[in-house]
Protein backbone atom coordinates (compact mmCIF):
# COMPACT_ATOMS: atom_id res chain seq x y z
CA UNK A 1 0.00 0.00 0.00
CA UNK A 2 1.29 3.13 -0.47
CA UNK A 3 -0.08 5.01 2.41
CA UNK A 4 -2.29 4.11 5.60
CA UNK A 5 -3.89 5.78 8.22
CA UNK A 6 -3.01 9.81 8.14
CA UNK A 7 -1.07 9.72 5.00
CA UNK A 8 -4.11 8.42 3.41
CA UNK A 9 -4.06 7.74 -0.31
CA UNK A 10 -6.96 9.04 -1.66
CA UNK A 11 -6.18 12.64 -3.17
CA UNK A 12 -10.32 14.28 -3.33
CA UNK A 13 -8.95 17.45 -1.93
CA UNK A 14 -8.05 19.14 -4.80
CA UNK A 15 -9.92 22.35 -5.95
CA UNK A 16 -13.32 21.25 -7.93
CA UNK A 17 -12.88 17.81 -7.49
CA UNK A 18 -15.69 15.08 -7.37
CA UNK A 19 -15.58 12.50 -5.29
CA UNK A 20 -18.27 9.50 -4.83
CA UNK A 21 -18.08 6.91 -2.08
CA UNK A 22 -20.02 3.54 -2.37
CA UNK A 23 -21.45 1.36 0.38
CA UNK A 24 -20.61 4.37 2.58
CA UNK A 25 -21.65 3.43 5.53
CA UNK A 26 -21.78 6.18 8.18
CA UNK A 27 -19.70 8.11 6.11
CA UNK A 28 -16.59 8.63 7.95
CA UNK A 29 -14.22 8.41 4.18
CA UNK A 30 -16.90 10.34 2.55
CA UNK A 31 -16.76 13.44 5.48
CA UNK A 32 -13.17 13.40 5.48
CA UNK A 33 -13.01 14.23 1.79
CA UNK A 34 -15.24 17.19 2.42
CA UNK A 35 -13.32 18.26 5.16
CA UNK A 36 -9.88 18.44 2.85
CA UNK A 37 -11.99 20.24 0.28
CA UNK A 38 -14.21 17.76 -2.24
CA UNK A 39 -17.44 17.90 -3.31
CA UNK A 40 -18.21 14.64 -1.71
CA UNK A 41 -21.12 12.46 -2.10
CA UNK A 42 -21.84 9.23 -0.32
CA UNK A 43 -24.31 6.24 -1.58
CA UNK A 44 -25.39 3.32 0.92
CA UNK A 45 -28.18 0.94 0.15
CA UNK A 46 -29.33 0.96 4.19
CA UNK A 47 -31.24 4.24 5.20
CA UNK A 48 -30.26 3.53 8.99
CA UNK A 49 -26.60 4.36 8.50
CA UNK A 50 -27.08 7.06 5.44
CA UNK A 51 -29.34 8.82 8.47
CA UNK A 52 -26.95 8.68 10.90
CA UNK A 53 -24.52 10.05 8.28
CA UNK A 54 -26.40 12.88 7.32
CA UNK A 55 -26.90 14.09 11.15
CA UNK A 56 -22.99 13.56 11.31
CA UNK A 57 -22.52 15.50 8.42
CA UNK A 58 -24.24 18.60 9.66
CA UNK A 59 -25.08 19.30 6.03
CA UNK A 60 -21.86 19.43 4.51
CA UNK A 61 -21.94 16.27 2.85
CA UNK A 62 -24.45 15.02 0.37
CA UNK A 63 -26.00 11.22 1.22
CA UNK A 64 -28.86 9.41 -0.37
CA UNK A 65 -29.62 5.47 -0.41
CA UNK A 66 -28.92 3.92 -3.20
CA UNK A 67 -27.41 0.66 -5.38
CA UNK A 68 -23.97 0.69 -6.95
CA UNK A 69 -25.96 -0.87 -10.11
CA UNK A 70 -28.58 1.59 -10.17
CA UNK A 71 -27.09 5.14 -8.39
CA UNK A 72 -28.74 7.90 -10.57
CA UNK A 73 -25.53 9.58 -10.48
CA UNK A 74 -24.97 12.27 -13.77
CA UNK A 75 -22.82 10.32 -16.20
CA UNK A 76 -19.38 11.35 -16.64
CA UNK A 77 -19.34 13.41 -13.41
CA UNK A 78 -16.75 12.41 -10.23
CA UNK A 79 -13.24 13.10 -10.23
CA UNK A 80 -12.88 9.61 -7.93
CA UNK A 81 -14.87 6.81 -6.80
CA UNK A 82 -14.01 4.74 -3.47
CA UNK A 83 -15.39 1.56 -1.91
CA UNK A 84 -14.22 -0.84 0.54
CA UNK A 85 -15.25 -4.07 2.02
CA UNK A 86 -18.67 -3.68 -0.89
CA UNK A 87 -17.03 -5.37 -3.94
CA UNK A 88 -17.25 -9.15 -1.70
CA UNK A 89 -20.56 -8.77 -0.61
CA UNK A 90 -22.44 -8.28 -4.36
CA UNK A 91 -23.02 -11.03 -6.93
CA UNK A 92 -22.32 -8.98 -9.66
CA UNK A 93 -19.36 -6.91 -9.08
CA UNK A 94 -18.03 -6.71 -12.46
CA UNK A 95 -21.47 -4.72 -13.11
CA UNK A 96 -21.27 -2.82 -10.07
CA UNK A 97 -17.87 -1.42 -11.94
CA UNK A 98 -19.54 -0.82 -14.54
CA UNK A 99 -21.99 1.19 -12.92
CA UNK A 100 -19.00 3.00 -11.23
CA UNK A 101 -17.30 3.41 -14.80
CA UNK A 102 -20.31 5.27 -16.14
CA UNK A 103 -20.10 7.82 -13.58
CA UNK A 104 -16.33 8.68 -13.87
CA UNK A 105 -14.91 11.27 -15.95
CA UNK A 106 -12.49 10.54 -18.69
CA UNK A 107 -9.33 10.48 -16.74
CA UNK A 108 -10.77 9.66 -13.45
CA UNK A 109 -9.52 7.14 -10.33
CA UNK A 110 -11.06 3.83 -8.84
CA UNK A 111 -9.91 3.11 -5.73
CA UNK A 112 -11.49 0.04 -4.35
CA UNK A 113 -10.25 -2.01 -1.28
CA UNK A 114 -11.20 -5.48 -0.52
CA UNK A 115 -10.59 -8.46 1.68
CA UNK A 116 -9.26 -11.53 1.00
CA UNK A 117 -10.48 -14.18 4.09
CA UNK A 118 -9.32 -17.10 2.18
CA UNK A 119 -5.70 -16.08 4.14
CA UNK A 120 -7.35 -15.89 7.53
CA UNK A 121 -5.22 -18.60 9.61
CA UNK A 122 -3.96 -19.06 13.18
CA UNK A 123 -0.60 -21.18 14.43
CA UNK A 124 -0.81 -23.47 16.29
CA UNK A 125 -4.44 -24.10 14.04
CA UNK A 126 -7.56 -23.61 15.98
CA UNK A 127 -11.20 -22.66 14.76
CA UNK A 128 -10.00 -20.35 12.81
CA UNK A 129 -9.77 -22.62 9.92
CA UNK A 130 -13.09 -24.26 10.38
CA UNK A 131 -14.17 -20.89 10.53
CA UNK A 132 -12.84 -20.08 6.89
CA UNK A 133 -13.88 -23.03 5.48
CA UNK A 134 -17.72 -22.01 6.77
CA UNK A 135 -17.36 -18.78 5.57
CA UNK A 136 -16.74 -19.91 2.24
CA UNK A 137 -19.05 -22.76 1.78
CA UNK A 138 -21.82 -19.84 2.79
CA UNK A 139 -20.15 -17.48 0.28
CA UNK A 140 -20.70 -19.93 -2.40
CA UNK A 141 -24.12 -20.51 -1.20
CA UNK A 142 -24.85 -16.90 -1.63
CA UNK A 143 -23.24 -16.04 -4.81
CA UNK A 144 -20.22 -14.21 -3.29
CA UNK A 145 -17.08 -14.26 -3.34
CA UNK A 146 -14.87 -13.77 -0.37
CA UNK A 147 -11.74 -13.62 -1.84
CA UNK A 148 -12.61 -10.37 -3.88
CA UNK A 149 -9.21 -8.88 -3.26
CA UNK A 150 -7.04 -11.14 -4.96
CA UNK A 151 -9.83 -10.59 -7.93
CA UNK A 152 -9.84 -6.78 -8.04
CA UNK A 153 -7.75 -6.48 -11.06
CA UNK A 154 -8.81 -8.27 -13.07
CA UNK A 155 -12.37 -7.29 -12.20
CA UNK A 156 -11.92 -3.47 -13.52
CA UNK A 157 -10.01 -4.72 -16.50
CA UNK A 158 -13.29 -6.67 -17.43
CA UNK A 159 -15.23 -3.56 -16.58
CA UNK A 160 -12.97 -1.46 -19.08
CA UNK A 161 -10.42 0.43 -16.49
CA UNK A 162 -7.41 0.61 -16.93
CA UNK A 163 -5.31 -0.83 -13.74
CA UNK A 164 -2.67 1.18 -12.15
CA UNK A 165 -1.71 -0.95 -9.53
CA UNK A 166 -2.59 -3.27 -7.08
CA UNK A 167 -1.17 -3.29 -3.07
CA UNK A 168 -2.08 -5.78 -0.27
CA UNK A 169 -1.28 -5.92 3.30
CA UNK A 170 -1.87 -8.62 5.81
CA UNK A 171 -2.52 -7.64 9.33
CA UNK A 172 -1.47 -10.82 12.06
CA UNK A 173 -1.43 -10.23 15.65
CA UNK A 174 -0.17 -11.92 18.73
CA UNK A 175 -1.81 -9.67 21.31
CA UNK A 176 -4.03 -6.57 21.73
CA UNK A 177 -7.43 -5.37 21.05
CA UNK A 178 -7.57 -5.97 17.12
CA UNK A 179 -6.76 -9.65 17.27
CA UNK A 180 -10.31 -10.99 18.41
CA UNK A 181 -12.01 -9.11 15.12
CA UNK A 182 -12.77 -12.06 13.18
CA UNK A 183 -14.06 -14.34 16.38
CA UNK A 184 -16.28 -11.25 17.29
CA UNK A 185 -17.18 -11.02 13.60
CA UNK A 186 -18.14 -14.73 13.57
CA UNK A 187 -20.29 -14.32 16.90
CA UNK A 188 -22.43 -11.48 14.95
CA UNK A 189 -23.19 -13.93 12.20
CA UNK A 190 -24.22 -16.91 14.36
CA UNK A 191 -27.77 -16.53 14.11
CA UNK A 192 -27.75 -16.05 10.58
CA UNK A 193 -25.26 -18.95 9.73
CA UNK A 194 -27.51 -21.70 12.22
CA UNK A 195 -30.86 -20.26 10.75
CA UNK A 196 -29.56 -20.54 7.11
CA UNK A 197 -28.61 -24.34 8.35
CA UNK A 198 -24.91 -23.67 6.90
CA UNK A 199 -23.78 -24.99 10.78
CA UNK A 200 -25.28 -26.23 13.97
CA UNK A 201 -25.65 -25.00 16.94
CA UNK A 202 -23.20 -27.04 18.53
CA UNK A 203 -20.82 -26.50 16.30
CA UNK A 204 -21.26 -23.13 15.94
CA UNK A 205 -20.82 -23.19 19.84
CA UNK A 206 -17.26 -25.20 19.40
CA UNK A 207 -15.71 -23.50 16.53
CA UNK A 208 -16.81 -19.70 18.27
CA UNK A 209 -15.06 -20.96 21.48
CA UNK A 210 -12.06 -22.80 19.40
CA UNK A 211 -11.42 -19.05 18.24
CA UNK A 212 -11.64 -17.44 21.23
CA UNK A 213 -9.28 -19.63 23.11
CA UNK A 214 -6.82 -18.52 20.16
CA UNK A 215 -7.74 -14.95 20.93
CA UNK A 216 -6.90 -15.48 24.49
CA UNK A 217 -3.69 -16.82 23.35
CA UNK A 218 -0.71 -14.58 23.50
CA UNK A 219 1.61 -17.72 21.48
CA UNK A 220 -1.09 -18.06 19.10
CA UNK A 221 -0.41 -16.17 15.89
CA UNK A 222 -3.58 -14.74 14.29
CA UNK A 223 -3.75 -13.59 10.46
CA UNK A 224 -6.70 -11.59 9.21
CA UNK A 225 -7.55 -11.01 5.87
CA UNK A 226 -5.51 -10.12 3.92
CA UNK A 227 -6.35 -6.35 2.52
CA UNK A 228 -6.39 -5.26 -1.37
CA UNK A 229 -6.14 -1.72 -2.68
CA UNK A 230 -7.11 -1.50 -6.38
CA UNK A 231 -5.95 2.01 -8.44
CA UNK A 232 -7.57 1.77 -11.89
CA UNK A 233 -8.18 4.79 -14.37
CA UNK A 234 -11.51 5.17 -16.52
CA UNK A 235 -9.29 5.74 -20.01
CA UNK A 236 -9.33 9.21 -21.61
CA UNK A 237 -9.90 7.56 -24.78
CA UNK A 238 -13.73 7.52 -23.44
CA UNK A 239 -14.48 11.18 -23.93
Amino acid sequence: MSAHGDNYVLDAGESGHRYVEFGCGLGYVTRWATSVGADAHGIDLSSAPIAEATELAEGETDFRVGSVYDHGLTADSFDVSYSRWLLMHLNRPVDAMRSIYDALKPGALLVCEEADMSAIYAEPPSGYHEYVELAFATGATLGVDYAAGRRLHCWASEAGFDVLRIDAYHPHYLTGEHKGFWSWTYREAGANLVKQGAVTVARYDEISEAMRAADDDALTLVAHARMHQLIARKPLSAL
